[in-house]
């Protein structure tokens, strides 16, 4: 079954801790590729969940938003520099009496030094709290995600089938007009031969085996059991339960248009290099369906 990798999933929590609102989008993307957005007081959290999406997905560039709204308890701890707090009013107090300042300014000048003054810290004491109720949330949306992302791939696979058989139908025509072109195209360019140079019997021969290693080089009947082989291993593994097939589903189709091309470039049956275009032609329909696969 085929998974896509669009998709989007959300979930909310509510706990005693707080409210935690996650949002998980996805595009298409050959590798894994996971970006976060979470609020700095919570940034420490980000190796964890990144290990725990990667559980859920293998290819697809992730984006994970995540909106906290904090209750009684923060995740971080706010801490005085007491020594240089001190330190500071007794500069301050100075200065006031040597310039004859007013207190209340001298203490709006106190207070823009906060960013020395106060230090934040993170709280680790709640941190396991913290950590379960994200990844709670996170695997909640996880799955929404993947609900989602299972929805979208059946529609790719019901749209692949469809171009899979009109490929079938073309190759099926392409193989009943290869049956007897290779003697149909010995007896032409022999008679044709024949016709302008009037071959002598002594080089007949000679003329005959040329014929037929021409013949040899324009039978398609290799490429044709190839390419249905191909397209058997491609059904096979679209109905399969592997995971992460999408990158072998693209390297098929790039051996199955290969094949094809082959024998649009031997053949000079009218029918099969029209059955050839259409086949290209569903070729690229099914490239695009399945770079979207995961």
């Amino acid at each position: 079954m085929l998974k896509s990798m669009t998709a989007y999933g959300n979930a909310s929590v509510h706990v005693p801790l707080g409210h935690f609102v996650i949002e998980i989008s996805s595009v298409n993307r050959k590798f894994l590729e996971i970006n976060f957005h979470l609020p700095s007081s919570l940034d420490r959290f980000e190796y964890q969940l990144k290990k725990l999406i990667a559980t859920f997905v293998t290819r697809g560039q992730i984006t994970v938003k995540v909106t906290a709204t904090f209750e009684d308890i923060i995740p971080v701890e706010v801490k005085i520099n007491i020594p240089l707090a001190r330190q500071l009013c007794q500069m301050w107090d100075k200065l006031r009496q040597e310039l004859h300042i007013e207190e209340s300014v001298l203490t709006a000048m106190l207070l823009s030094q906060r960013d020395q003054l106060f230090c934040f810290e993170d709280n680790q004491q709640e941190d396991d709290h913290y950590l379960q109720v994200l990844q709670d949330a996170v695997t909640s949306a996880m799955q929404d995600f993947v609900r989602m992302r299972n929805r979208e791939g059946i529609a790719l696979q019901e749209d692949i089938i469809e171009r899979l058989q009109i490929i079938d139908k073309q190759l099926a025509l392409i193989e009943q007009k290869a049956v007897g072109a290779t003697n149909r195209y010995y007896q032409k360019l022999l008679n044709r031969l024949k016709d302008l140079a009037h071959v002598e019997i002594e080089n007949e021969e000679r003329v005959l085996r040329e014929v037929a290693i021409f013949a040899e080089k324009i039978d398609i009947a290799e490429e044709i059991t190839r390419a249905k082989c191909h397209l058997t291993h491609f059904k096979e593994l679209m109905q399969s339960s592997e995971s992460a097939i999408g990158k072998t589903l693209e390297f098929i189709l790039q051996e199955l248009n290969r094949e094809i091309t082959t024998i649009s470039n031997k053949s000079s049956d009218l029918y099969i290099a029209r059955a050839t275009i259409e086949i290209k032609s569903e070729f690229e329909r099914i490239r695009e369906q399945v770079q979207n696969v995961e």
